[in-house]
């Protein structure tokens, strides 16, 4: 059987063409996006999800894992395992809160890392609007935020 007779009266769309699924552009967006950031963090000990959960308990001192998981579209055991990491280098620890909770919080090192990471992902964001034009950076950024607001499940 050859490829023609594989495809042959089918008219599912194609990723990477312009009749592509909304999830199909969405995923490759986000991948070259996340290409920009994790070149912009290259000489860094840490990744991009690194990096946002850093921004999180520095802009949140003292917020637990779980109260992660439910504001992030990542699982628990995802977060506990960049925490782990992050933890183990010297950038984040944890403390106990009133109640059962534990809290996390930055290491002056891990305040340092954030706005290190934070200063090279807005120059990445940067390169975005010249890429896209104000207009369409502005749009776009607008648009996934209304997305975003109507597809998260209520918690």
């Amino acid at each position: 059987m050859t490829r023609e007779d594989e495809t042959a009266g089918t008219s599912l769309p194609t990723p990477g063409t312009r009749s592509a699924m909304l999830s199909d552009l969405l995923w490759e967006v986000s991948a070259y996006v996340e290409l920009l950031g994790e070149a912009a963090l290259a000489d860094l000990p840490i990744s991009t999800a690194s990096s946002g959960m850093l921004m999180t308990v520095y802009a949140e001192p003292g917020i637990t894992v779980a109260e992660m998981s439910r504001r992030m579209p990542r699982t628990q055991q995802a977060i506990s395992q960049i925490i782990a990491r992050l933890e183990k280098m010297g950038l984040i620890e944890r403390r106990p809160k009133a109640g059962r909770g534990v809290g996390l919080h930055l290491t002056g090192e891990g305040r340092s890392m954030a706005e290190q990471a934070f200063e090279r992902e807005r120059s990445a964001d940067e390169r975005l609007l010249g890429i896209l034009g104000k207009k369409n950076h502005d749009g776009l950024r607008e648009l996934l935020l209304e997305s975003r607001d109507l597809l998260r499940p209520e918690r």
